[in-house]
């Protein structure tokens, strides 16, 4: 599960049946408008990390945006650190930043996922393509796990549930999906239909 620290330090025990992705990076939140530039840093080392329990942590990566190298520079460093303590780094790539610098086409993502995989991350989250069974080009030119990320709250849970599917079914590792989960009227009966859709017949 990806969490934060706040939630780290408060659902220990349910993150120690999960397993704990700790968002290490931020700075910034969405109550303005996404910036073309990288305002964000990290806000935890992987040290202070492993103190929490995290099984593994998360940070930005923003390939092909105007200051690509400062989001490619931080992932590196912490790829470094987190080598050194044989801590899983799953960098979460928006190719051109959220301000859209380059679209978000399947070559774009494809792209993407590969910087940010030559950096040192472990595994990539990212966004799905326009066509979710595009994901397979995205998983054939990266040489680590891809994960899809769920993106905007989509209008009903069936097309969640469709998306988690055709991604995994095009050879994504999983899916890492937030707001169409936690916005759910009942997120205990979708995390059961998207485990099925994941990890059973479907």
């Amino acid at each position: 599960m990806l969490g934060n620290w706040h939630l780290a330090r408060t659902a220990a025990g349910m993150f120690a049946q999960a397993g704990l992705v700790l968002r290490v990076d931020g700075g910034t939140t969405d109550l303005g408008g996404h910036s073309a530039n990288d305002v964000t840093g990290l806000l935890h080392r992987a040290e202070a990390a492993l103190t929490i329990g995290a099984d593994a942590v998360a940070a930005m990566a923003y390939p092909g945006s105007p200051d690509e190298h400062v989001s490619l520079l931080r992932l590196a460093e912490l790829c470094t650190e987190c080598e050194r303590l044989g801590l899983p780094v799953m960098a979460e790539v928006v190719p051109g930043g959220f301000a859209k610098a380059v679209p978000w086409s399947v070559e774009n993502i494809s792209r993407g996922a590969r910087i940010a995989a030559e950096v040192g991350a472990d595994m990539i989250k990212t966004m799905c393509p326009p066509e979710p069974l595009e994901m397979a080009a995205v998983v054939e030119s990266c040489p680590v796990p891809v994960v899809g990320l769920g993106g905007p709250k989509l209008e009903s849970e069936d097309e969640v549930v469709e998306l988690a599917r055709a991604v995994t079914k095009a050879g994504a590792a999983g899916i890492v999906f937030g707001r169409n989960i936690w916005g759910s009227r009942d997120p205990t009966g979708l995390l059961a239909r998207l485990h099925d859709a994941v990890h059973g017949d479907g």
